[in-house]
């Protein structure tokens, strides 16, 4: 395999700082480098767009505010729009409560029940409606496939509380790994993004969909489609399905890695995610400020379809397919 991780960007991340500067942590990368160890970063991330990519060509079409493309695990900027404007992401903070989470309560046990109280319906107050029900027990990792493909509102104050902590000092935690992750302009107030001061930029945020694909529990409720998860109360129990907010999932010729979607009024709405493209190569991409419920869906569909035909012309070029490997 040629050794194309190497090769630079016109533009590196962090406004033109070094490449490393858009990179994860060693401990990180090793474990991204473990999820994707099949991918090859050949076709896309350096040859395919830079011989591809005419300056008479075109970039796709964005109508989310802020948005962009990167390639995995090279730290290449694909795509760009306003990245380094500072917005409210609503729900996609779930994806960082989701690895604090992973990092912090590493004691509990994932299949043990948590009883929902009157303070995780209170931290979820103008938010969606739930369908966690107060007095009734639910496991803690059907709660996180509440949080992560319903993005309902009262699933993260619950496993919160099951890790023994209160909303200040999860925050806290939150606002840490924000730093340790080197992202400058993100930051929360609580864990589920219904604040307005819950912030991040769209070239930061690559970094959070990273960082949570390194954990394979959170990868596999990314990636379904549909599940059910099961309440007990007094020795009943109440089955309902959950449907992921993610549309992609499923979608012919889209390989979802990782993703999240996230709305509020003011942050309008956005979705991040970690594909896999045609020739086995990987992009992390972040749409935010959307003014439409399927406009983030359709930017997605424009870069892939963008990239994709990049890929195609390249291989076509060299006289090969995306099978054949590199």
């Amino acid at each position: 395999m040629i050794k194309e991780e190497f090769c630079l960007a016109d533009k590196l991340g962090m406004g033109g700082q070094a490449l490393g500067a858009m990179m994860l942590s060693n401990k990180s990368m090793k474990s991204l480098m473990a999820l994707v160890s099949g991918l090859s970063f050949l076709g896309l991330s350096c040859a395919a767009i830079a011989k591809n990519n005419q300056p008479d060509e075109k970039p796709p079409r964005i109508a989310s505010a802020s948005a962009i493309v990167v390639s995995v695990p090279v730290g290449q900027v694909l795509f760009e729009k306003q990245a380094d404007d500072v917005r409210p992401v609503a729900s996609l903070s779930k994806l960082m409560s989701a690895i604090v989470f992973m990092e912090q309560c590493r004691h509990v046990d994932l299949d043990a029940l948590h009883q929902m109280s009157p303070e995780n319906r209170m931290l979820a107050k103008g938010g969606d409606r739930s369908r966690l029900t107060t007095n009734w027990s639910y496991s803690n990792r059907d709660l996180l496939k509440a949080a992560l493909m319903r993005s309902d509102n009262r699933a993260m104050p619950a496993l919160m509380q099951s890790c023994g902590m209160i909303l200040q000092e999860f925050a806290m935690h939150m606002n840490r790994k924000a730093i340790e992750l080197g992202l400058k302009n993100t930051s929360f107030t609580e864990p589920n993004g219904l604040s307005k001061y819950n912030v991040s930029t769209a070239r930061e945020f690559t970094k959070v969909i990273l960082e949570a694909s390194r954990f394979e529990v959170l990868n596999q409720i990314m990636q379904t489609k549909k599940d059910v998860i099961t309440g007990y109360k007094n020795g009943r129990a109440q089955r309902f399905q959950l449907g992921n907010t993610d549309i992609l999932i499923g979608r012919k010729g889209v390989d979802v890695i990782g993703a999240k979607t996230g709305y509020t009024d003011i942050a309008r709405y956005c979705f991040t995610v970690l594909n896999r493209l045609v020739d086995n190569s990987a992009v992390a991409m972040v749409f935010l400020g959307a003014e439409g419920r399927n406009t983030r869906f359709g930017d997605f569909s424009r870069v892939h379809k963008w990239l994709t035909d990049r890929v195609g012309k390249y291989f076509a070029e060299e006289g090969r397919t995306p099978s054949d490997g590199t």
